[in-house]
C-alpha cells in the first residue's frame, strides 16, 4: 500500500515507512503539516523499490525499525548499496531507546533516528535538517556524475586521515572528550585537535568539530552562524551539559548535524560521530571531484592554461572590479612569433611542444593574482590586476625574456629558437570598456609584429602612421571618397577589427545610396591596418561637412 499527498508549499519528498497504518497516519500528517510531500507505505520491500527504481526520488526516508519482511537496519543495509539511495539521508523510527539498538542502526548506515514519541518540534527539526542535507548531497552528486561523464574526470580519492577538532568553553571537559576519542575505533585513523574557543575560527580543514552549545550558538560570534547549512563546513556535533529540547531544536534549526548531551554513552557517541565523518567525507570527495572537473572544464587541455572562455569571464570580473574601486589593471597579449614555420619545418608535434613551452614559461614568470591563458591558437592573454602602464610593460618585458632562447626541436632533427611578441595596454588610461581595450591591444601587439617581433608595444595614443601598402601621406589622392575605394580595394580581405566600428558609425550618419554608404558598407569588413587611415578620413570628412554647411549658410 502506498499513499502519495501533496502539499502547495512542498519544501521536501520523504518516503515514510512502517508496517502500522496508525503510525504512518500520524507521523505523516504531521510531516505534511509542516509543509513537506509524503510518500508512505507498510511495506518493507516496496520502499525498497520505491526508493530504488520509482519515478521519484526522495530527499530522505523515514524506516521503522521493527518490520516483518525485512526490518529497518536491513533494509538500510540494502538502501546504502545502491547507486541510487546512496547518499540519501536515512533517519530510523523506533519505540526502542537502548544504546545497542542505536548502535547498530547507525553501523548499518543510517544518519540518525528518533523515538515515535519525540516531541513534534524536535522531529520536524531533524527531518528539516536532513532534508537540507540531502539536496545538498544530491546536487553535489549530480554535479559530480554530470562533470564525470563529460569530462570523463576519475572521482578524487578520500584523504587518508580524517581531521577532528573539539572546541569546547570548558577546558576541563575539553580534555575529557579528546581522552576518550583518542582511545577509541572512530573511523579508521585520524587526527585530533583541541582547540581553545578564544581562537576566532573563519575556516577549517576539519571533517568533524565536535563543539559544546554555548559555542555553537551562544556569544557574540557562535559557529554555527558562520558554519550551519555552508555546504564547504565541516560536519558539526553539538554536546550540550544538558538535555534540552529547545536547544536541541535550536541547534538542528541553526545546521547542526549532530546533537548530544555528555550523558550519552560513549559507544553511541564514538558511532554517531562516526556516521557524521563517513558521511562529511564522502561529501567532501563529491565536492573535490566536482572542483577537478570545472577545472578541467576551464583549461586549455594542451597548455594547462585557462582557456579562452574563462579568460573573458575573468577579465569581465576583474575590469568591473578595477572600475568600482578606481583600480589600474594592465592587460597583455603575446603572440609566438613565427609558428606558422615551427609546425611546417618541425612538424606539428614540435608545433605543440612550443605551445607548452611557452605556457610553462609565462606561468613561472606570471604572479600568482595574474590570469594566464591561452587565447586561441598561438596567441596568449594575461590579466594583471593592481597593475598600471608603466608596470604592465615591465612585467610584458619579463615575460618576453623568459620565452627568448628556448628551443624547440623537431622529431627528424633540426630545431628552432621561439620568440613571443606582446601588446599591453591599461584601464583606465586607455579605454573605458573591455572590448575596446583588447580591441586597442590587439592593434599595439599587432605593430610589434610589423616592427619586427620579439619586442613588447605599448597602446598608443598618438595615431600610428599609415601603413606602407597606403598612398604617401605627402601625396594622398585629393578626395577622401577616392582615399576609401583604395583602401577598401587593398584591405578588403583582411582580418575583422576595430575598423568595423568606425565604419558602422561613419555609415549610419551617411544617406542610403550614396557612394559614401555603400563604400562604408564595405569598409567595415576590412582590418585594422587601416584604422587609423579611417579615422584621419573621418577628421577629414567632418571638416569637409562643417565647411558645406558655413559656405550654405
Amino acid at each position: 500500500m502506498v499513499a502519495f499527498t501533496n502539499s502547495l508549499s512542498t519544501t521536501g519528498r520523504v518516503l515514510l515507512v512502517d508496517d502500522s497504518i496508525i503510525a504512518l497516519e500520524t507521523i505523516g500528517s504531521r510531516l505534511r503539516e509542516s509543509g513537506l510531500e509524503v510518500a508512505m507505505t507498510t511495506s518493507p520491500l516496496e520502499a525498497l523499490a520505491l526508493a530504488t527504481e520509482g519515478p521519484q526520488l526522495f530527499d530522505l526516508l523515514i524506516l521503522d525499525v521493527m518490520m516483518p519482511q525485512m526490518n529497518g537496519h536491513e533494509l538500510t543495509r540494502q538502501l546504502r548499496g545502491h547507486a541510487r539511495t546512496l547518499n540519501t539521508p536515512i533517519l530510523l523510527l523506533t519505540s526502542l531507546d537502548s544504546t545497542d539498538d542505536r548502535v547498530t542502526g547507525l553501523k548499518a548506515g543510517a544518519d540518525d533516528f528518533f523515538t515515535k514519541t519525540a516531541p513534534d518540534a524536535e522531529m520536524i527539526a531533524r527531518v528539516r535538517s536532513f532534508i537540507s542535507l540531502g539536496k545538498m548531497r544530491a546536487q553535489l552528486q549530480a554535479q559530480h556524475e554530470a562533470m564525470a561523464r563529460v569530462m570523463r574526470e576519475p572521482e578524487a580519492p578520500l584523504p587518508p586521515q580524517a581531521r577532528v577538532e573539539i572546541i569546547h568553553h570548558t577546558p576541563v571537559m575539553g580534555e575529557r572528550l579528546a581522552r576518550a576519542l583518542r582511545g577509541s575505533p572512530l573511523c579508521g585513523d585520524f587526527h585530533l585537535t583541541l582547540r581553545s574557543p578564544s581562537q576566532r575560527m573563519t575556516t577549517t580543514e576539519a571533517d568533524l568539530l565536535v563543539v559544546s552549545y554555548p559555542v555553537a550558538l551562544e556569544g557574540d560570534q557562535p559557529l554555527l552562524k558562520r558554519f550551519g547549512f555552508d555546504e564547504e563546513a565541516p560536519a558539526i556535533l553539538v554536546v550540550d551539559e544538558v538535555e534540552s529540547t529547545s536547544r536541541r531544536v535550536s541547534s538542528f534549526d541553526s545546521g547542526a548535524d549532530d546533537y548530544l548531551t555528555l550523558n550519552t554513552p560513549m559507544a553511541e557517541l564514538i558511532a554517531r560521530m562516526g556516521t557524521a565523518l563517513r558521511r562529511q567525507r564522502r561529501q567532501r570527495q563529491l565536492r573535490t571531484s566536482r572542483d577537478r572537473a570545472m577545472l578541467v572544464a576551464v583549461t586549455d587541455p594542451l597548455t594547462g592554461l585557462y582557456n579562452r572562455a574563462y579568460f573573458h569571464e575573468a577579465l569581465g570580473v576583474e575590469f568591473r572590479r578595477a572600475q568600482r574601486y578606481k583600480h589600474p589593471m594592465a592587460l597583455v597579449l603575446l603572440d609566438l612569433d613565427h609558428f606558422k614555420q615551427v609546425n611546417d619545418t618541425l612538424g606539428h608535434t614540435a608545433g605543440d611542444q612550443a605551445l607548452r613551452e611557452v605556457s610553462t614559461r609565462l606561468r613561472q614568470t606570471a604572479r600568482s593574482t595574474d590570469v594566464v591563458a591561452r587565447h586561441g591558437g598561438e596567441e596568449f592573454a594575461m590579466i594583471l590586476p593592481e597593475t598600471d602602464l608603466e608596470q604592465g610593460l615591465l612585467a610584458a618585458e619579463r615575460f618576453r625574456a623568459a620565452v627568448e632562447g628556448a628551443v624547440v626541436k623537431g622529431a627528424r632533427g633540426g630545431s628552432r629558437a621561439l620568440t613571443i611578441s606582446a601588446g599591453v595596454g591599461c584601464y583606465p588610461a586607455h579605454a573605458s570598456s573591455v572590448t575596446e581595450l583588447i580591441e586597442l591591444i590587439d592593434a599595439a601587439l599587432y605593430k610589434a609584429k610589423r616592427q619586427g617581433r620579439n619586442r613588447v608595444c605599448a597602446v598608443s595614443n598618438a595615431p600610428e602612421a599609415p601603413a606602407a601598402a597606403s598612398a604617401p601621406p605627402s601625396a594622398p589622392p585629393p578626395n577622401p571618397l577616392e582615399r576609401l575605394r583604395r583602401l577598401v580595394a587593398e584591405d578588403l580581405d583582411g582580418p575583422l577589427s576595430a575598423t568595423r566600428t568606425a565604419a558602422r558609425m561613419l555609415h549610419e550618419a551617411s544617406a542610403p545610396g550614396d557612394a559614401l554608404h555603400i563604400l562604408t558598407a564595405q569598409l567595415r569588413q576590412s582590418s585594422d591596418a587601416v584604422r587609423q587611415e579611417l579615422l584621419a578620413l573621418m577628421d577629414e570628412l567632418s571638416r569637409n561637412i562643417l565647411e558645406s554647411r558655413r559656405d550654405s549658410h
